[in-house]
């Protein structure tokens, strides 16, 4: 589940995240924020989370 907060219609709630579509799910408007837990996010997208070197991480040569 992910929550989710629309600008168009000012809903918020939870609703089943589709990776495939972004879109309010009360009234369709691209205009929507999803937040989702750690715990629900794929695989892939942790992986290339856990590979993104931390700030200050950068050598200066």
């Amino acid at each position: 589940m992910a929550s989710f907060r629309c600008t168009a219609c000012a809903g918020s709630g939870e609703h089943e995240y589709d990776h495939l579509g972004h879109a309010c799910p009360l009234c369709g408007s691209p205009d929507v924020v999803f937040a989702m837990a750690v715990e629900d996010l794929p695989d892939e997208v942790l992986e290339a989370l856990i590979g993104i070197a931390p700030p200050g991480d950068e050598t200066d040569e």
